[in-house]
């Protein structure tokens, strides 16, 4: 699969694998049955990352996570630990959760009908088209940023994220989506060719070339015993007539 295919395949197991929390403070993963929740009080927050960073925010503007908000219905629960979620990501939804003042974006209609973030998430949403623009030109956090969206429950952002790659290969050739997708792009700009891609499609087009001539052969084999068949029909044919 291609990188981008595997990230999605890892968004959908860490979708499918979410767990309840093991406590009201530290939060792996939540189905929140909205029928239950309760006004969160607004108060300021910590959320913690898996490697002990730390930020800061109002519970308003955090509760656009709906597992979050599902932590934070403990009135004294002030903390909220995110052990699978990294620094540099958390930082990433902290700042979509400032920007969008605890509001998600609505989610998009599909297909993706335009190239640019601007166009796509349309009008009175340039700043975070342009945000999402900036974040994407580093792929390996950018498709951490994806990924915390699922164990996060944003859909918003993550509709978004999703349309983003969805932009980079509307116009892209077939032979440049590894290139575009590349997690070793950390400024936008295309990278050559990786080696092992380069040797994997070297491998691929050896073994379509084994099928085609399997294919091939198998035609081939089949047309000799059909003309046999038929020369031996002819020759007895021939035979009877005497």
């Amino acid at each position: 699969p291609t990188d981008f295919e595997a990230t999605l395949l890892a968004m959908s197991e860490a979708k499918n694998t979410a767990k309840p929390a093991a406590a009201p403070m530290e939060v792996a993963g939540l189905d929140v049955d909205d029928t239950t929740e309760k006004p969160v009080k607004e108060r300021e927050i910590t959320l913690k990352s898996g490697d002990g960073k730390s930020f800061k925010l109002s519970s308003k503007e955090a509760i656009i996570s709906k597992m979050i908000k599902a932590a934070l219905q403990d009135p004294d629960a002030n903390e909220v630990e995110l052990k699978e979620i990294k620094g540099i990501t958390l930082e990433k939804v902290v700042e979509y959760m400032k920007m969008r003042k605890g509001v998600d974006m609505e989610e998009l209609k599909w297909p993706i009908k335009h190239k640019t973030m601007v166009e796509i998430l349309g009008k009175g949403n340039d700043e975070i088209a342009k945000w999402i623009d900036e974040v994407a030109k580093h792929r390996a956090n950018f498709y951490d940023l994806l990924l915390a969206t699922v164990r996060l429950d944003i859909k918003g952002l993550q509709c978004a994220g999703v349309a983003k790659i969805a932009s980079l290969l509307k116009y892209c050739k077939a032979e440049d989506l590894d290139r575009v997708l590349d997690p070793a792009i950390t400024d936008g700009k295309l990278l050559p060719l990786r080696q092992s891609v380069i040797e994997e499609r070297k491998k691929e087009e050896e073994e379509r070339i084994k099928k085609r001539e399997e294919r091939k052969k198998a035609r081939e084999k089949k047309e000799a015993e059909v003309k046999a068949a038929e020369a031996d029909k002819a020759k007895e044919k021939t035979e009877g007539s005497k």
